[in-house]
């Protein structure tokens, strides 16, 4: 269950990012839908590798890391056909959609390091 309450955090805070870009979508339009695409791919990428982890808990060991080379090889398929599809057909602003990618990673460190940071004796005063 533990896990469930992290995966929905992340992918909350992914999801929220989106706001700002929706509103600036009048003024920076290429910019926020780059953001917005972006940062989709990266939920679906962080949600689908969750439930491939998630579903290999109780493998054996080789059923396990078959699973995790799979899953690991159809992710990436999807996101560079997904970003070849979008930046041919749609054509965002490239560097927003690129960074846009990293906003999971980026969200788990940032998540992490607020909860360190309420943990740590300068914090609580």
């Amino acid at each position: 269950m533990e896990n469930n309450k992290y995966v929905k955090r992340i992918l909350v805070i992914i999801l929220l990012t989106n706001i700002p870009a929706a509103l600036s979508l009048p003024l920076f339009f290429r910019e926020a839908l780059g953001w917005i695409l972006g940062s989709t791919a990266s939920a679906i990428n962080f949600f689908w590798l969750a439930h491939n982890v998630k579903m290999s808990l109780d493998l054996q060991p080789t059923k396990s890391k078959l699973n995790a080379v799979k899953g690991t090889y159809l992710r990436l398929l999807f996101l560079l056909i997904y970003s070849v599809l979008i930046l041919n057909f749609i054509k965002p602003n490239i560097i927003s959609f690129g960074l846009s990618l990293l906003v999971a990673q980026m969200v788990i460190y940032l998540n992490e390091f607020v909860k360190n940071l309420k943990r740590s004796r300068l914090f609580r005063g």
